[in-house]
């Protein structure tokens, strides 16, 4: 969904559902050292955790208005993030629902018994950010010094490109990861064993969280004023440069936005400098035009970027973007957010229709997003098992985590066949949120080989995962256990 192709094509979503008992229910929160639960806004329409035939009956029907019923689906989803959670984390008071959560580092410290400990007994909570882990996999480095875009004149502002990530869970997927030891490769390796093809389904009401940010600190502001960014200028056609090479910010030629750190609330902007030769009316917006949190000389030091650079007192974080996906369906929902200058007209991989259904009840800093969905692989819609990769592509995906993947990064790579006609994806601004989570996977044979993809169907039989134990949609569960599988395999060949 969002904008697909030409953004004329609709989708659709798979309909077989899970028998797996443990993934029946509403899980409830245990404790609220897991965050604030998600909350439900009173938006009429939006009912979380939707039911899976519910969904199904939108994606399926196809028309304007099932299409506006998920895209509102979506913008609950957003809504309920950033809803103030009435709870203080690192030295923010009544932070967003998802800033609450667990972060990927700390269940990994809790997993590991004699880290939980030593957890338990630190002082308060600090939020690691480190380079967005799905482009530095791959060697593309969100955080490395990067050639600026050539001035305009001598004194021009230059975009600054660095970005960070953490990835947050919900109450309900924290614990379920926790209590499963879905962290722990015994944990895999046991399923493996006993011949199991996908780790146990999670509740419908877990939430996985991405959040993107920029980190604005006074070395990198023009005039000692504002920040800069390059703009997204939207979906390119796709290039020999883009194959080899992807469509990573400094390649944005869209131009340059400013935010004005001396506005602390919103602006009337709306516009673009494409020429990037200073701050105008039109192209320079108040940090209240972002969700942000600005440091004081308290909370400075719960934020730790992981590369040395020590934040101080009025470093601000901007969320640029944040990947969102909920357990409502077998394949989870797959929504996607990032920061547009004008969110009523936001450009491809989102829409004017998905811009047209953001509710009234969503208002402040969060409406200046824009959303993309893939709540499919490809449309007609195929079967969880056993379909064919045809019809449309759905393509879905988010300009500041997928736009800088080449060629190159995908190991796997399939055709969608439309009658005569064939559509194959080949870099990062064709690819497909649930296609690609989809091959999220550990493999325990030399031949298995767990890789990224952009937009194709693959069905959960497929010959891809021999060898191996699906996780759940969810990379960063492969990932972690990937991680522990190589140390220890390292550590048996010195022996």
């Amino acid at each position: 969904m969002g904008e697909f192709m030409s953004g004329k094509y609709a989708q659709k979503i798979s309909v077989a559902v899970t028998a797996l008992a443990l993934s029946i229910g509403t899980a409830k929160a245990e404790s609220s050292i897991w965050g604030a639960d998600l909350p439900v806004p009173a938006i009429p329409g939006y009912t979380f955790p939707e039911s899976e035939s519910t969904l199904l009956g939108w994606v399926n029907g196809n028309s304007a208005a099932d299409m506006a019923n998920v895209y509102l689906h979506g913008w609950g989803l957003w809504t309920a993030l950033n809803t103030p959670s009435g709870q203080s984390v690192y030295g923010i008071a009544n932070a967003p629902v998802y800033l609450t959560w667990v972060t990927r580092q700390e269940l990994v410290a809790m997993s590991q018994a004699s880290k939980m400990a030593a957890l338990k007994k630190q002082g308060p909570r600090k939020l690691q950010m480190g380079e967005v882990t799905q482009l530095s996999k791959f060697g593309i480095h969100s955080m490395q010094a990067k050639p600026k875009l050539k001035a305009a004149k001598p004194g021009a502002p230059s975009p600054d490109f660095d970005t960070m990530e953490t990835v947050t869970y919900d109450p309900v997927s924290g614990q379920t990861i926790n209590d499963r030891g879905y962290f722990k490769l015994a944990t895999i390796k046991a399923a493996y064993d006993a011949k199991q093809p996908e780790i146990e389904a999670f509740p419908v009401n877990a939430v996985v969280v991405k959040p993107v940010y920029k980190v604005i600190t006074k070395d990198k502001l023009y005039q000692n004023r504002y920040y800069v960014m390059a703009a997204w200028p939207g979906t390119p056609d796709v290039t020999p440069a883009i194959q080899a090479n992807g469509f990573p910010e400094q390649s944005w030629n869209a131009g340059c936005v400013y935010v004005d750190t001396q506005n602390s609330g919103p602006s009337q902007a709306s516009g673009v400098d494409a020429s990037c030769s200073g701050p105008t009316a039109a192209s320079t917006y108040g940090l209240g035009d972002f969700v942000n949190f600005k440091l004081t000389a308290d909370n400075a030091a719960l934020f730790d970027l992981g590369n040395k650079q020590k934040l101080v007192a009025g470093d601000t974080l901007l969320l640029m973007a944040m990947h969102v996906s909920s357990r409502e369906m077998t394949e989870w929902t797959w929504q996607t957010f990032f920061w547009t200058p004008n969110p009523k007209a936001p450009p491809l991989p989102s829409s004017t229709a998905v811009a047209g259904a953001m509710p009234a009840q969503l208002t402040g800093p969060a409406a200046h997003y824009a959303g993309s969905y893939a709540y499919s692989m490809v449309t007609p819609n195929q079967p969880i098992s056993g379909g064919q990769s045809v019809g449309q592509p759905v393509v879905g995906y988010n300009p500041y985590l997928e736009a800088g993947f080449s060629e190159s990064t995908f190991g796997i790579s399939r055709p969608i066949v439309d009658g005569s006609t064939s559509w194959t994806g080949t870099v990062g601004v064709q690819t497909n949120c649930m296609t690609c989570h989809a091959l999220a996977a550990v493999a325990f044979t030399k031949t298995a080989n767990p890789t990224y993809g952009t937009d194709f169907y693959i069905g959960r039989d497929d010959p891809y995962f021999n060898g191996t134990v699906q996780t759940e949609f969810l990379w960063s569960i492969a990932d972690v256990v990937a991680t522990q599988q190589s140390k220890a395999n390292k550590a048996k060949s010195k022996k």
